[in-house]
């Protein structure tokens, strides 16, 4: 796509009350109040750095190795690209 800009969803693309965030190789699963997501870290958040913040612990952190998904993103029609 050239001329086109890529643009990674941010907090506040989405607008469910609860954000939910899962890494099956690591055993991880949380649900996140998006209001005190929003307040704490600003709603100009990409979900990108979300996934590293709440990664935090994990040794594939921030690799492409990271398996942290947010299934509500799919659910809610706003994708994000395996390996960002």
């Amino acid at each position: 796509m050239e001329g086109s800009t890529l643009s990674l969803p941010k907090l506040r693309d989405f607008r469910g009350d609860k954000i939910e965030m899962v890494c099956h190789r690591c055993d991880r699963h949380g649900v996140y109040d998006r209001k005190q997501l929003v307040k704490r870290l600003g709603a100009e958040t990409e979900f990108v750095e979300l996934r590293r913040i709440m990664a935090i612990g994990c040794d594939r952190r921030g690799t492409d190795q990271c398996e942290a998904r947010f299934p509500c993103l799919l659910k809610a029609n706003i994708l994000i690209e395996a390996g960002k």
